[in-house]
């Protein structure tokens, strides 16, 4: 019996300002040191033609005694102490990690950065569905509880560390490297570095498949592989790269027009980190150079997965890279297959 058509698919957007201002107060990164590729190269991890695809000079590699928890916390305290909201005003905190191999089984860390930092989180929990747009996710839905509540402020922190066995970093898929590290935004009710204007949000299930397990003798994780098998059963590449810039156009214009805004007013696009040819399929689509991006940033550290927005966006603020009125666009694509986009407005 064949299978009904799928439903059509159509953004789910957020009007961030009609219950008055919700700001990004602050923002910051905590990453472990980095290792420079031409070593990974000389080492014999990296291959190759790996790094000279992805581009990257560095990647941010955690040491074995440190784990997520650590990096978590860290972005935490940092993005805390860079703001004047008083912690006690941050009443939902939302902690995205992907890789589950890196959790403590049964264990509650975002209950354990809110003892860390003495903030009362009615609402305390992680979201862990493997898709690096997650932390662009978590950012909307933190300002959707903001509109809901009389809460004054929310914390939002992506972080993962990626180890062996469990993946190979260097390995998985030639387009980018996982790297370690952890970043966290501030948002409030009050004035700060940036409003969160609108956001937008769409999911496409019929691409699920391009991320399905498969056997694979060449290294733990081998997301070519998955893809690569979706595309010989499933759906052909043309195909399936269609329904993604398809699904990731309209989520952009769903965020942008309830913004008020169009592409040629933003100032700033943070993406994904993933490696510099994958990069040039988003600046094709947004029709920007490189140079609105972030990309000077994640070529010294690599993809932290959902981390990455918020990453970017401390390191716009931290090298004043923007002006009032600037208008900043956060995009996330991840797994499952999903696309996520937030506009900000600096202040």
């Amino acid at each position: 019996m064949a299978q009904p058509d799928f439903p059509d698919l159509t953004p789910s957007a957020t009007d961030f300002t009609s219950g008055g201002g919700i700001y990004i107060a602050s923002a910051a990164t905590e990453l472990p040191p980095a290792t420079s590729v031409e070593d990974a190269v000389r080492d014999g991890r990296y291959p190759k033609e790996n790094a000279e695809t992805a581009g990257y000079s560095s990647i941010t590699i955690a040491k074995e005694s440190t784990t997520v928890l650590d990096l978590a916390t860290g972005a935490a305290l940092s993005a805390t102490e860079r703001t004047t909201v008083p912690n006690t005003d941050i009443r939902s905190l939302l902690l995205v990690s992907i890789f589950p191999y890196s959790h403590t089984p049964l264990y509650n860390m975002p209950a354990a950065i809110a003892e860390t930092l003495r903030v009362p989180a009615a609402f305390a929990t992680q979201i862990s569905n493997s898709s690096c747009a997650a932390g662009v996710d978590a950012l909307a839905m933190a300002g959707q509880r903001l509109l809901l509540t009389n809460d004054r402020a929310a914390l939002v922190v992506a972080g993962d560390v990626w180890r062996e066995p469990h993946i190979d970093r260097f390995d998985c898929n030639p387009n980018f490297v996982f790297s370690d590290g952890a970043s966290a935004v501030v948002l409030s009710r009050d004035v700060g570095y940036a409003q969160l204007v609108s956001a937008a949000t769409l999911t496409d299930p019929v691409l699920s498949g391009l991320h399905a397990d498969v056997p694979s003798d060449r290294t733990a994780i081998d997301i070519t592989a998955r893809a690569r098998a979706f595309f010989q059963s499933r759906m052909s590449p043309d195909d399936a790269h269609a329904r993604l810039q398809s699904g990731l156009t309209s989520t952009i214009d769903a965020a942008l027009s309830l913004a008020g805004a169009s592409l040629d007013d933003v100032a700033y696009a943070i993406l994904p980190a993933i490696g510099k040819e994958f990069l040039q399929r988003y600046l094709d689509i947004l029709n920007i150079p490189v140079s609105r991006t972030t990309w000077d940033h994640y070529a010294t550290t690599g993809h932290i997965g959902p981390g990455d927005q918020f990453s970017g966006l401390s390191y716009l603020i931290e090298n004043d890279r923007c002006s009032s009125g600037d208008v900043i666009l956060l995009i996330g694509e991840g797994i499952g297959f999903q696309m996520s986009v937030a506009v900000l407005k600096v202040q």
